[in-house]
């Protein structure tokens, strides 16, 4: 009955938008939410919880219509009860309150769908088509970064390490659609050297699409996993789309995980890897890891690199040495790579160390994909503390591989064997659980239904001496 109630809020428009803007205007996403909201059983209400309605432009517009449109709505109720088109109108009114969840959620999603045909898609093709002459008429060396994950890091070390020696612009954060290449086009001043930009695969053809408009000059794979099926019908389909790269990149300017199990079944045979132990002719020695960082040496027949950064675990190996090797490539001298590589540092929620009251605490919540939280798990193995600590809720857009995917990480967690493990319940909770136990985990597990409220206790729950991995976190759309 609460669950119910709660669609009846003055509020409902506020909790509505809001959904609107965390699935960015997407009407299906907008209704795949709601279904989930009424099959939980869920008050409205819950859907704000990590963040808050950011009061944007757009934002306030779509309020000020909703609410509009509600009472319009029961106006004209109203004035038909009342000439006599409807019999009585206290039961017209009972109607149209009983409603309001409906139509409230009828005209948001047709306006949505309204907007995004007749608008926002003429002006991201006008965008596009502008960017991408931008482009072809730029003299800067254009580096593609795509994969199913670990692209806003190894973007971030190529821009670090380049930078030392080159003028270099990179798209901003994780912003990695089309759109938001345009963007980032139509503020460029054209005399940079060296433009990174970040592809990000989100439905079949936008690897073509992005490839299309940038023209890049070099490409690095950063790998595959199982992401975004719910648009792609298999993890075949995701190869193949970042695989298109081929299409418009030289096979010998494009540099591939080599530590990504899944992308190798796909690659060509000639295709050029990065691996932590060697890229191109450059091979790894005498690695070094800890919670303060990573150092190794880089050396070929000819020269030598010392890598030192701030990045956490040897999984970070592999994109320093691509880094390093490409710098080399395009001119940087050995110092400027050293220096730029001293300077890398983990990004919020990737691998962020923040101290507590003598515990370590490492924010990997933007973690959303398999492969990333084994290397999570890697980490906490390979470094010393007094409680090691395990925090996720597992992941989303898995699609049909949603059980495969969760068995692997339960297995990947009982051999690891933190002492405590901390799973948030959800719809892969159990999966996660019963693999666990299965494959002889003998740790103390929690099982959390509020992770928000989770979160803001843990640096009062954890002791001196204790590693804590937080990995992933499921939006508000999905709980």
């Amino acid at each position: 009955m609460k669950s119910l109630l709660s669609f009846y809020s003055i509020k409902l428009p506020f909790y509505f938008v809001y959904m609107l803007q965390q699935v960015e205007y997407e009407p299906a996403k907008f209704s795949e939410w709601l279904v989930r909201l009424v099959r939980k059983n869920q008050p409205v209400s819950t859907t704000m919880i990590r963040k808050q309605l950011v009061m944007t432009k757009r934002t306030r517009l779509v309020l000020f219509v909703s609410y509009f449109y509600l009472l319009a709505t029961l106006s004209i109720t109203l004035y038909l009860s009342l000439i006599g088109r409807v019999d009585s109108w206290i039961f017209s009114i009972l109607i149209w309150i009983f409603l309001v969840p409906l139509l409230l959620a009828s005209f948001l999603y047709f306006l949505t769908l309204f907007a995004f045909k007749f608008v926002v898609e003429p002006e991201q093709s006008r965008l596009t088509i502008e960017a991408e002459k931008i482009f072809a008429a730029h003299k800067g060396v254009k580096i593609a970064v795509l994969g199913s994950y670990g692209k806003t890091t190894m973007k971030e070390i190529l821009n670090t390490v380049l930078s030392e020696g080159k003028n270099v612009a990179t798209t901003p954060g994780n912003l990695n659609v089309s759109v938001s290449h345009a963007r980032f086009a139509k503020k460029l001043s054209g005399q940079e050297e060296v433009l990174i930009v970040e592809f990000g695969e989100g439905k079949p053809g936008d690897i073509t699409r992005m490839a299309k408009m940038l023209h890049p000059d070099y490409a690095i794979i950063t790998g595959l996993a199982p992401n975004h099926l719910d648009y792609y019908p298999d993890i075949k389909s995701i190869a193949e789309d970042i695989l298109d790269i081929y299409k418009f990149v030289s096979p010998e300017n494009i540099f591939a995980s080599g530590e990504s199990a899944m992308l190798k079944e796909y690659l060509p045979r000639t295709s050029q890897l990065f691996t932590t132990k060697s890229t191109l002719d450059w091979r790894v020695n005498d690695v070094e890891n800890s919670i303060d960082g990573l150092s190794f040496l880089l050396e070929n027949s000819n020269s030598k690199i010392n890598i030192r950064s701030g990045l956490l675990g040897t999984h970070q190996v592999a994109p320093l040495s691509c880094a390093a090797v490409l710098a080399t490539k395009l001119g940087i001298t050995t110092k400027e790579i050293e220096t730029g590589a001293s300077k890398t540092v983990p990004h919020e929620h990737r691998m962020y160390p923040r101290f507590v009251h003598g515990a370590c605490l490492i924010d990997d919540t933007y973690n959303g994909n398999l492969e990333g939280l084994k290397a999570g798990l890697k980490l906490l193995s390979e470094i010393d503390g007094r409680r090691k600590w395990y925090v996720t809720p597992g992941l989303v857009d898995q699609g049909s591989e949603t059980e495969r995917v969760h068995q692997e990480l339960g297995v990947s967690i009982a051999e690891t064997s933190p002492d405590i493990v901390v799973l948030m319940d959800n719809s892969v909770r159990p999966i996660i659980e019963k693999t666990m136990l299965e494959h002889g985990y003998a740790g103390e597990l929690r099982v959390e239904a509020n992770p928000l409220e989770f979160y803001t206790q843990l640096e009062h729950v954890v002791a001196a001496g204790d590693i804590v991995m937080m990995q992933n976190d499921w939006t508000d759309n999905y709980n």
